[in-house]
């Protein structure tokens, strides 16, 4: 009966704390989002709007990279952040090329040599300095 009970929408005090916990989760979700614009706007959203909006955010995810370095830095009286991450590449050659960001040959000679080429240097600093 339980089943038949949830299919028709009336649940009863199951079905209700569900949808209260729904409920109050989106609105912790829309708190937070929503805080940094102009409560006039953030009250012309829908509840489907709202619903669309933590659907969006909540289909990102947090990738593991094999190499991921974060690390915060501090300069005289501000603090900088550093994060370096290496992982294969996932999103399609399509997506890719329409964001601008599918590059060729030159483009990887390019990055390999802004990354070699000081490592070299501090390698042939050392060794005359030895």
């Amino acid at each position: 009966m339980a089943l038949a009970e949830l299919d028709n929408g009336n649940g009863g005090p199951a079905q209700e704390a569900f949808e209260s916990d729904e409920k109050n989760s989106t609105d912790l979700f829309i708190k937070h989002y929503f805080e940094r614009i102009s409560p006039d706007v953030a009250a012309t959203f829908t509840e489907e709007q709202k619903h669309a909006i933590k659907q969006m955010f909540g289909a990102r995810g947090y990738a593991k990279h094999p190499v991921e370095v974060r690390r915060s830095i501090p300069f005289g009286r501000n603090r900088f952040y550093l994060i370096f991450l290496l992982g294969r590449e996932r999103r399609a050659y399509d997506r890719l090329k329409n964001e601008g960001q599918a590059s060729g040959y030159i483009a990887y000679a390019l990055a390999s040599a802004f990354w070699l080429a000081p490592a070299v240097m501090i390698a042939a600093l050392l060794h005359f300095l030895n």
